[in-house]
């Protein structure tokens, strides 16, 4: 599973660039994103001309005609853009299963990659608000058995990616990397003998593994299953009656079949998977519509659903998140930041099941970030990048992952490094805002960091994006 990517805050909803194949493990809901920066100024002043709807400058007047034009050149899934509560577009494209005929409708349904690590994030806050416990308790509180050196993970280090614990824990022998089947008490056994990457709280690095044990203690404070906990207290609420989990049967008229780059089976869809694996349990293994989506989005904003100080913190506004698998589901999805919580919001969610090569993804991707940008009210990216996937979280903004090619890397940013400021700029709270001011030349910038307690400066001088 390709996990999801959060990108935030939002330098335009700049999506990473992936010049590789579809790589398993992206970073995923802690609020993340590539370190590039959105300019004001159209193509034409930077001596480009556009020559397609899908080259122009996006605007509200020229997305009918971006989404056609991404349709046109291969593009097949459902988008829905909403502009101040009103849909602007809501179409369904292409083929949901080639091979019967079977075309995508609005209501298609498609497994989701990563996005379920915000359902467990929502269910851990309801646990929190009824008491059952707190963000600062140690897992041994709930697994007695973890070892002497991670007993003391709180779940707030689970949560934000401070666990030490490795991303993911299958196994060579194993049927699938996500779609084999273990129990819980299999998933604890392995994330239990896997070597910690770092102390616990000493670093910061995704954890797929860390929100599997999120879903354990879920299911132990409950009392209730994972799947029954999050149906009956998070999905029925917000009246979302077409999410659920790998294995159940889905009608053949609105399943949707994977094209991706990797197949498990004869038919490579969620039914055929077989039921959701604790190798993903928590962090993968669900399958949604869109329009459940939009609903999740409008639920979360709920006091009655979840106390909005928690949701602020953990579920943010204004990021773009971006989650997918290897089987050729990707969705992007993104909600606009209102003065008032009852204020209506814009929204994004675009989802595909053909991600079928590296250059069909960057292209889904590049259609994401510039729907996203129009919908966050932000110009499209520029052509340069810093390379560094940031984590907005209550410690500032972290460097959750430098990437090995980037300005940043070569400038010697670690990942794990708090950055403070860009250009003498603090980059807390609005690290898009400032980037958007910084990164529109290519000329040297200079970003001060905290690293173990010890304050540097590096000078970066930005790559163009690919």
């Amino acid at each position: 599973m390709s996990p999801t990517l959060l990108i935030v805050s939002l330098i335009a909803a700049a999506v990473p660039d992936i010049s590789g194949g579809l790589a398993r493990g992206q970073p995923n809901a802690a609020v993340q994103w590539a370190a590039s920066a959105s300019n004001a100024a159209p193509p034409s002043a930077q001596g480009l001309q556009p020559s397609t709807p899908a080259d122009a400058p996006l605007s509200w007047e020229s997305l009918d005609a971006r989404v056609e034009a991404e349709a046109k050149a291969g593009f097949e899934g459902v988008v829905l853009v909403v502009r101040e509560g009103k849909e602007a577009v809501h179409r369904a494209f292409g083929k949901a299963n080639r091979e019967k005929g079977i075309a995508h409708t609005t209501e298609t349904i498609f497994a989701i990659g990563s996005t379920p690590i915000d359902f467990t994030k929502a269910a851990i806050l309801r646990l929190v608000q009824e008491g059952k416990l707190k963000l600062e308790d140690p897992i041994s509180r709930f697994l007695p058995d973890a070892p002497k050196d991670r007993s003391a993970i709180t779940l707030a280090q689970l949560l934000t990616g401070r666990s030490g614990l490795p991303d993911f824990v299958d196994q060579i022998g194993d049927r699938d990397p996500d779609h084999a089947w273990i129990d819980r008490d299999e998933f604890l056994k392995r994330v239990f003998a896997a070597p910690l990457l770092f102390a616990p709280g000493s670093g910061r690095e995704h954890s797929h593994a860390a929100f599997g044990v999120l879903a354990a203690v879920i299911e132990i404070a409950s009392g209730e299953s994972y799947q029954q906990f999050t149906s009956s207290r998070l999905f029925a609420p917000a009246g979302m009656n077409d999410t659920g989990f790998f294995g159940a049967p889905i009608p053949e008229a609105r399943l949707a079949i994977g094209y991706g780059m990797r197949r498990d089976g004869e038919i490579n869809a969620p039914p055929a998977w077989g039921r959701t694996s604790w190798l993903v349990m928590g962090s993968g293994g669900m399958t949604s519509t869109v329009p459940d989506m939009r609903r999740w989005f409008a639920a979360i904003r709920r006091p009655d659903f979840l106390d909005q100080s928690l949701a602020s913190r953990y579920l943010p506004r204004g990021e773009m998140l971006a989650g997918g698998d290897m089987y050729g589901f990707e969705i992007l999805m993104t909600e606009s930041v209102t003065d008032s919580p009852s204020d209506p919001t814009s929204l994004m969610i675009i989802v595909t099941n053909a991600s079928n090569s590296p250059e069909r993804r960057r292209s889904f991707q590049r259609f994401g970030e510039a729907v996203g940008g129009l919908v966050l009210g932000r110009a499209g990216p520029t052509s340069f990048t810093i390379g560094i996937m940031l984590d907005m979280s209550d410690e500032g903004v972290v460097a959750a992952e430098v990437l090995p090619e980037g300005a940043a890397a070569a400038a010697g940013v670690e990942a794990g490094d708090r950055l403070l400021t860009l250009n003498g700029l603090d980059l807390a709270p609005n690290p898009g805002g400032v980037l958007a001011k910084t990164l529109t030349d290519g000329k040297p910038v200079t970003l001060v960091i905290e690293r173990r307690g010890e304050r540097k400066s590096f000078t970066i001088t930005p790559k163009r994006r690919s």
